[in-house]
C-alpha cells in the first residue's frame, strides 16, 4: 500500500520519467492507466482524510488485465521511480501519440 497526499503534483522529473517509461508507441496504455487511477470506486484505491492510498499489487493486476503485462511492468517502474500515482491520476496531461514530443502538463 502506498499513500499520497490528495494534492500531490507532478514535477518536471516525473514528466521526464513518464515520457521515458511510456515511449510514444506505449502512450495509449498510459491513458488506460490514468483511467484506472481515476476510478474512485476501485478496490485498489481508497481516500481518507486528504490521503489517497493505492494497493499497488492489486493495481498492477488490474493494469495487466485491462492493458498488458508490459504496461503493468511500466506502472511498477513508475512507482519505483517515485512518481506519485495520485498526481498522475489528477493532472491533466498532454500525451502526444506520435512524434518525439515529451509528455507535458496540459494548460
Amino acid at each position: 500500500m502506498i499513500i499520497y497526499q490528495a494534492t500531490d503534483s507532478l514535477t518536471e522529473d516525473d514528466l521526464t520519467n513518464l515520457s521515458r517509461v511510456f515511449p510514444t508507441p506505449a502512450r495509449p496504455q498510459l491513458v488506460i492507466v490514468k483511467n484506472l487511477l481515476n476510478d474512485h470506486r476501485a478496490s485498489y484505491r481508497t481516500y481518507e482524510n486528504g490521503m489517497v492510498s493505492f494497493d499497488v499489487d492489486a493495481l498492477v493486476k488490474e493494469v495487466s488485465f485491462r492493458g498488458s503485462p508490459r504496461t503493468a511492468s511500466r506502472v511498477s517502474e513508475l512507482v519505483s521511480l517515485g512518481v506519485s500515482l495520485q498526481a498522475l491520476a489528477k493532472t491533466p496531461l498532454s500525451i502526444p501519440m506520435a512524434g518525439k514530443e515529451p509528455i507535458s502538463i496540459r494548460l
